[in-house]
């Protein structure tokens, strides 16, 4: 009989059981929700709760769930599946899901031996939910419930569902036990001769490696130890060893499975080789391969089994497996003298196969990520291997040109021709930080200067620093999925390859934060006003009685990625305080991060009166543009805000003037197709308060007084935020399907 693969398990007749696929010697998968090819999504019933404005959906990488309000005592989704599978030998039912914190997630199987149901409260991220099965045989439905526990909004999804034999666990972890590994072939004998110093020179070369001695040299004089000699007393409690695992530093993490958070974490890293050279320490450089031969010695370089499923053609792109060909790669160059041919070349095997053989996949899969942050990410370690391996295999050095092309071309697809970024600064961060980095070792191993590597479009992106400067002692505004604060190497670098540009105002900022002496050299003054005319982004800039008045306008170059629903939204930050604020993003493991993208969360204008949540798409195939103009006195700006809204806006046209610092007047012009009127969103931190039909925001240097319409309704509501805080929305809601809701705001210096 023929062998017929279904999307979730192994059928071998219509008329016997399906048995789960097996993953390792304990554990199986009957529902693969996190590759949308073979999910069984469409196999579930979803119950209908429209009327919370329930949104249960197949998403990249799992079964997304959301909603805009919460029974207090019936689940919020509820989702169930009719399986027949033979769940002999398996004593444990596992379900991968993410829910709100409050949240409560109940279990209830149907099978052989009657109905057995399990409950708990929800976990903080992604947890494996578990169900003992006492003795069944036979699944024949499932159905997972989530409680929100909350009435408000919330969001989660779930990855997949498992059976699982627990007591075979010890035998899987039995199987990736190298404890008792000897590397004495691996490294040389106590008899061979060091030199400490780099093998290559291309991640430390001669005049670093002195710094760094000079670096331990004032310290050793001033306290009697540096960080090199704390790390060398640390390393002599290292296990490398038990750090092994069948996926590569899975030890301690939540990022794939439960349960690795209780298994032993692989120590060290090329640090260790680095204060090797520094202390010129036998002891510390074979600590430093043991640390590169246990990571290489780990099966696969993933986080978890879904890039290696039986079956299945998803992957985990390629951070973990970058992040791990440079590390090898870093110390084959910096500790490189210790290894013994068999350590050296079983090292760069690793590299080729495991490391880049598998990263060439994903960039030849896919044409987004050359086009967005994540190629940088999977290029660095790339990079890394390639200039080692060609060392030891000249043939490799045709493919190093290759990833070299692919990181010129990744920040010449990425970067728009007014040099801004549709990411998001945080994302731009990583992607001129990292594709940087790859220039400065490629360069340094073919011995060419680094600027002849740099592109232009690099070096034209201070207008898009400026617009996205903060005023308050953040760095920048975290506009998308972004954070507020950019690293300091990737503000190095951008000054060191634009210097006097608004990237050096940025580095100076955090360099007088920390007490820092100044860049030196004249940097420009911030302009009243800045353009980003590809990007779709418009800043004025203006002093108010001594006091900044930055006001940022968004919108949108068509296809950016890491965007939120946000399009006609805007942030207003006055006296060195954000009054109207954009939340930026938040970790990506709390089901929050999903509310954060919300037009609800934005300061925008939305629809009211609809079962669902209106929404225009977070990825907007559209340009849209705001025009305006301004000086150090006036401001206005004018967006046609209406694309992707189409299912509910026949119009959305929102102007922002401000003839003076002091006085800013929003009106929306619209039109609905679809909702019983509209309400205008303000979001802040900030202590709000409501006299008569006047709310007044109050910061430490400036109040902003919001005047709304007399036709409209006024609510001020205090809404979560992740870590516990919380924010303030205002809302002025008009019940009219067409018109103007005009808004008078008034800044007053304190």
């Amino acid at each position: 009989m023929a062998l017929a693969i279904v999307p979730t398990c192994l059928a071998f007749a219509a008329d016997t059981l399906t048995a789960p696929i097996p993953i390792n010697v304990a554990e199986g998968i009957i529902e693969a929700f996190w590759d949308p090819e073979i999910s069984g999504f469409d196999e579930w019933s979803v119950d209908d709760a429209q009327a919370h404005g329930l949104n249960v959906f197949q998403n990249w990488a799992a079964v997304d769930f959301q909603w805009v309000s919460a029974p207090v005592d019936d689940p919020i989704v509820c989702m169930r599946k009719a399986f027949e599978v033979d769940c002999a030998g398996y004593d444990t039912l596992l379900v991968k899901l993410t829910a709100p914190g409050g949240a409560r997630v109940r279990l209830i199987a149907d099978t052989d031996t009657g109905e057995h149901a399990s409950e708990r409260g929800a976990e903080n991220g992604s947890y494996e939910y578990s169900l003992p099965l006492e003795g069944s045989s036979v699944l024949r439905t499932l159905c997972i419930e989530v409680y929100a526990g909350e009435t408000g909004p919330g969001a989660g999804w779930v990855e997949w569902v498992a059976l699982q034999n627990a007591s075979k666990l010890d035998l899987y972890h039995k199987r990736w036990d190298y404890s008792g590994i000897d590397w004495s072939r691996h490294v040389v004998d106590d008899s061979t001769p060091l030199t400490f110093q780099p093998v290559y020179g291309i991640f430390l070369t001669a005049a670093e490696l002195a710094d760094l001695r000079e670096e331990h040299r004032q310290a050793i004089a001033t306290t009697g130890e540096s960080r090199f000699t704390r790390l060398a007393a640390a390393a002599k409690d290292m296990d490398f060893e038990r750090g092994i695992a069948e996926f590569a530093k899975s030890g301690g993490s939540d990022g794939g499975r439960v349960r690795d958070l209780d298994r032993p974490v692989l120590p060290g890293g090329p640090s260790l080789a680095e204060a090797a050279l520094v202390l010129e320490d036998r002891a510390l450089m074979v600590a430093a391969a043991r640390y590169a031969l246990s990571l290489a010695t780990s099966r696969y370089w993933d986080r978890d089994f879904r890039s290696n499923y039986p079956t299945g053609p998803a992957d985990d792109r390629a951070f973990r497996r970058s992040y791990t060909c440079e590390d090898i790669a870093v110390i084959l160059d910096l500790a490189g003298e210790i290894f013994s041919t068999a350590g050296r070349r079983y090292l760069m095997r690793r590299l080729s196969e495991e490391g880049v053989g598998k990263i060439n996949y994903v960039t030849w899969k896919h044409e987004y990520i050359h086009h967005t942050n994540q190629l940088a990410y999977f290029n660095q370690g790339r990079m890394s291997a390639y200039l080692v391996l060609e060392r030891e295999y000249p043939r490799v050095k045709p493919y190093t040109d290759l990833a070299l092309a692919d990181t010129v071309g990744n920040i010449e697809n990425s970067i728009l021709p007014d040099g801004g970024y549709a990411e998001g600064p945080g994302y731009f961060s990583a992607m001129a930080r990292r594709n940087y980095t790859i220039l400065k070792y490629y360069a340094r191993a073919r011995d060419v200067e680094l600027p002849d590597l740099v592109p232009r479009a690099l070096r034209s992106t201070s207008d898009y620093a400026e617009t996205l400067a903060s005023t308050t002692p953040d760095d920048v505004i975290p506009v998308g999925d972004s954070e507020a604060h950019l690293s300091d190497e990737t503000l190095e670098a951008m000054v060191e390859l634009m210097p006097g540009s608004y990237w050096q105002i940025l580095q100076n900022k955090k360099r007088h934060a920390a007490g820092k002496e100044l860049l030196p050299g004249k940097a420009p003054a911030p302009r009243p006003f800045v353009a980003l005319p590809n990007l779709g982004y418009i800043a004025s800039y203006r002093m108010l009685d001594g006091q900044p008045v930055k006001l940022l306008i968004l919108g949108n170059v068509s296809g950016a990625d890491h965007a939120h629903e946000d399009k006609g939204s805007f942030v207003l930050e006055f006296g060195g305080e954000v009054f109207a604020m954009d939340l930026g993003s938040t970790s990506y493991s709390d089901p929050v991060h999903q509310l954060y993208k919300h037009a609800q969360r934005h300061n925008m204008l939305v629809p009211v009166g609809t079962d669902e949540r209106p929404a225009p798409p977070i990825k907007l195939e559209a340009n849209v543009i705001p025009i305006g103009k301004g000086n150090k006195k006036r401001f206005e700006a004018r967006i046609d805000a209406t694309p992707g809204w189409e299912p509910y806006y026949e119009r959305w046209i929102r102007t922002w003037s401000s003839p003076e610092p002091s006085t800013l007047v929003i009106e929306d012009d619209y039109a609905l197709c679809k909702g019983a009127g509209v309400s205008f969103l303000w979001q802040t931190t900030l202590p709000c308060r409501q006299d008569g039909r006047k709310i007044t925001i109050t910061g430490t240097h400036g109040e902003v007084i919001l005047n709304p319409p007399d036709d409209c309704d006024i609510t001020i509501e205090s809404i979560p935020m992740a870590g516990g805080a919380s924010q303030n929305r205002i809302a002025f809601t008009r019940h009219e399907k067409v018109g103007t809701l005009r808004v008078e705001i008034r800044l007053q210096p304190l």
